[in-house]
């Protein structure tokens, strides 16, 4: 069952994050192997200035021996960081996808249209905040007529006492600017991640389990494969508000990838407007747990 009142509030894309789940994988740790041979230019492409090593299938092609190539050229425990920050795969495939249900075509992003709007949610937040600041140094002010209560409820979300930063306003700045997108969020140990990243990969492209999808996995973090950092797979929906779309793509994680521990989910509009544990509007990274 997907849930949003999960007790998981951590920083889901912080890769050094201390939360490790305890993932059933029979693979004990070993000496790091030697990083893989550098990207040819025609390896990569760049989401703004983020390179990825990216893979595009169509999941009515792609085969096992396509997918089992990729895996060996480009193993994330084996990758530095310095190659590219990700090692992404893209299977929404094309019109000869053998889906049922093909995706609708995704809305273009106003991600700069999406910042400008945040700044100004967030200077009224902080306008509203000094407001509330100066009446508490001014102290009550005397009662004339009938008392009243002065119901200071915060609305979702928020810890600070502002009723303007709350998950439905992020919400809407999210279908206002077409950053409906967002992804479940799987941590592994260098010594688990090629195996888990095999089988998520696996589950989208191959078998067409999520009807063709995208992922992508972080590479090695800085320290190096020996220092134990954790990676993280991201697995994405287009639509986050799709509580069917979200909960189908959760199952079959859990059914084709063995993914049978509890993760979280998070929009990808809270990524961009910086919505992580412990931000000051009190709002959980986590969207969604299961």
């Amino acid at each position: 069952m997907v849930t949003n009142d999960g007790d998981y509030d951590y920083d889901m894309e912080d890769v050094s994050s201390s939360f490790s789940p305890k993932p059933n994988l029979s693979l004990n740790p070993t000496q790091p192997l030697p990083p893989v041979a550098p990207p040819l230019p025609s390896d990569l492409v760049y989401d703004g200035a983020t390179p990825l090593i990216l893979a595009v299938w169509d999941p009515a092609t792609t085969t096992p021996a396509d997918t089992a190539a990729f895996f060996a050229r480009w193993p994330p425990s084996r990758t530095p960081g310095a190659y590219a920050s990700w090692i992404a795969v893209d299977c929404r495939g094309s019109s000869s996808s053998s889906s049922s249900s093909p995706r609708p075509p995704r809305r273009e992003q106003d991600v700069e249209g999406l910042l400008r709007d945040w700044e100004a949610l967030k200077a009224h937040a902080h306008a509203q905040q000094e407001q509330e600041k100066e009446k508490a140094r001014q102290g009550p002010k005397p009662r004339q007529g009938t008392e009243r209560g002065t119901g200071t409820g915060t609305g979702t979300g928020t810890g600070t006492g502002s009723e303007v930063i709350t998950v439905a306003a992020l919400d809407a700045l999210a279908q206002a600017h077409g950053i409906l997108s967002g992804k479940w969020l799987i941590y592994a140990p260098p010594s688990q991640i090629d195996d888990l990243w095999a089988r998520v990969v696996r589950c989208g492209a191959v078998d067409d389990a999520m009807r063709g999808g995208r992922a992508k996995v972080s590479t090695i973090p800085a320290g190096g494969a020996g220092a134990g950092e954790a990676h993280v797979v991201c697995v994405y929906v287009e639509d986050y508000g799709d509580a069917g779309e979200v909960g189908r793509v959760r199952e079959a994680l859990r059914r084709e990838a063995g993914v049978r521990w509890r993760i979280g989910f998070k929009p990808d509009v809270y990524t961009r407007l910086g919505i992580y544990k412990g931000n000051e509007w009190g709002i959980r990274p986590s969207r969604y747990v299961a």
